[in-house]
């Protein structure tokens, strides 16, 4: 029997300036774990430390999961609205430490490109947000800390996988509650995009 596809979804824990974190109590939930098998998928969810220390790593983690899909959530302290980000840049913040009081250097990748891009279905991601009523926009500037660190490496990881896709969602400082029904929209919606006959995934 083949093997079912795997989604991985991943949110963060607290980080300075942030001592609760809404991504961490979204992704312990596991409602949308049970969704995913009655697609035939299996989801696996994931709370990361907001440490650099996790990028040394990450690819091998990936390596063990193999993960057909990887749906990023972070907090975006200063936003009003939900984000998709649509692309990774291969730089950090050497001014801001992260949860351990680590600083990176400011090239992520020495060898990488410059930019990475989404390559998660965004307008399908989108759509199914404000099909909630909730307000969505596209973002094409994921940060210079974990977040675009972690999409920049999902990406890279990704580029190395024919098929495999990966992308990050923004949320702004509101309840998990608040934010559970974009949370539940758009795994739904890449749910049904992993669990279809494989195709080259699109961007847009």
């Amino acid at each position: 029997m083949a093997a079912r596809p795997r989604l991985l979804v991943t949110g963060f824990g607290a980080f300075p300036g942030a001592p609760e974190n809404p991504t961490e109590s979204l992704v312990n939930d596991s409602r949308m774990a049970k969704v995913a098998r009655l697609k035939g998928v299996e989801l696996i969810a994931q709370v990361l430390p907001v440490e650099y220390a996790l990028l040394d790593e990450w690819h091998d983690a990936l390596d063990i999961v193999r993960p057909d899909a990887i749906l990023h959530f972070g907090l975006a302290a200063s936003a009003e609205t939900i984000r998709i980000e649509t692309r990774a840049l291969n730089n950090a913040a050497t001014y801001r430490v992260d949860a351990a009081g680590r600083l990176p250097t400011r090239r992520l990748h020495p060898h990488g490109r410059a930019v990475l891009r989404a390559n998660v279905p965004v307008d399908g991601l989108m759509q199914a947000i404000r099909a909630t009523g909730l307000f969505v926009r596209r973002s094409h500037d994921a940060g210079d800390y974990l977040c675009n660190a972690i999409l920049y490496s999902s990406l890279a990881w990704c580029a190395t996988r024919p098929g495999a896709m990966a992308g990050f969602i923004h949320v702004p400082r509101q309840s998990a509650e608040d934010l559970r029904p974009a949370f539940e929209a758009s795994i739904g919606a890449l749910l049904t995009r992993v669990a279809s006959p494989r195709t080259a995934p699109s961007p847009g």
